[in-house]
């Protein structure tokens, strides 16, 4: 059962919370998630009994959620204003439930019922019909993974007579690491590196997947480099020491792929030509599990 939601608009023009029993504000009913088709592509040869599937896409999901407006302190009219001039069929929103949120925009303006017990003096029942372009669920937050780890010593408690302390052991920097990817699709990552000093032509490779990105370029101290290969989002930048942005598409090695996160555990790597410079990076990977449903 749906009990409260958060929709927020993403052109800057607040929040509405709408929970089951709320007296006061916006009553929330039903919500209906739509269902999620998948068209497949198929082929046939002579004489064939039924069809191959060679490819599937995911298509839109509808979204509907009703609702009633409360007149709990005599504000009704005035909470019905807001929500009329907050849902809008020319802008996106973000709908977040139980840590995980999906956008959509409005197929119509608000609509309240025209039934005299279901929009009165006191409630008026209203619907928010909406399509969500992109259809799977997502983390409210990033999960992330930070590949660098500071250095540590194991001593002995005392050294024995030595003037040094023995060593036991040495934990250096990673170079690999695991990424769990706990939904049910490939998800994109940012990748964020800061130098320390020189490293000439950094790749970055999903060991999992055999597939790797990577910049032609040599990136001295104080430099960041970003990498996003999120669906719709895809982008190189570099971030100079003076803090000037500079895109780096251009420098994109010639045998990238736009790496992606396969559901379940994936070993990401750093890479470069001198693989004795791979300490000269500090190494962040940003990244959001999909899901198909929710509840």
């Amino acid at each position: 059962m749906i009990d409260e939601i958060k929709i927020t608009s993403l052109s800057g023009r607040g929040s509405v919370y709408m929970k089951q029993g709320e007296y006061w504000n916006y009553w929330l009913g039903p919500v209906d998630w739509g269902r999620v088709e998948g068209q497949h592509q198929t082929y046939s040869y002579y004489r064939q009994v039924g069809k191959h599937i060679v490819d599937t896409t995911i298509g839109t999901r509808p979204l509907s959620i009703t609702g009633w407006v409360v007149d709990g302190d005599g504000q009704l009219q005035e909470r019905c204003d807001f929500l009329n001039a907050f849902i809008s069929p020319v802008e996106d929103y973000t709908l977040e439930y139980k840590g995980k949120k999906i956008n959509f925009r409005p197929d119509i303006s608000i609509a309240y019922s025209p039934e005299y017990k279901k929009n009165n003096e006191k409630v008026r029942r209203f619907l928010i019909q909406a399509t969500c372009p992109f259809p799977l669920f997502s983390d409210i937050s990033d999960t992330v993974v930070s590949m660098d780890q500071t250095k540590k010593m194991f001593r002995f408690p005392q050294n024995f007579g030595r003037v040094k302390p023995v060593v036991f052991a040495v934990v250096g920097k990673a170079y690999t690491v695991e990424v769990d990817n706990k939904g049910g699709f490939s998800a994109g990552v940012i990748i964020r590196a800061e130098f320390t000093a020189e490293v000439r032509n950094p790749r970055f490779k999903n060991l999992t997947t055999d597939k790797f990105i990577g910049i032609d370029r040599t990136f001295r101290r104080g430099e960041i480099l970003e990498i996003s290969t999120l669906p719709g989002s895809k982008y190189m930048k570099l971030w100079q020491s003076s803090g000037t942005a500079v895109n780096l598409i251009k420098n994109r090695n010639v045998q990238t792929s736009w790496i992606q996160l396969a559901p379940g555990t994936n070993m990401m790597a750093v890479e470069c030509d001198d693989l004795n410079q791979r300490g000269n990076m500090d190494v962040t990977i940003y990244y959001t599990p999909l899901y198909l449903e929710v509840e």
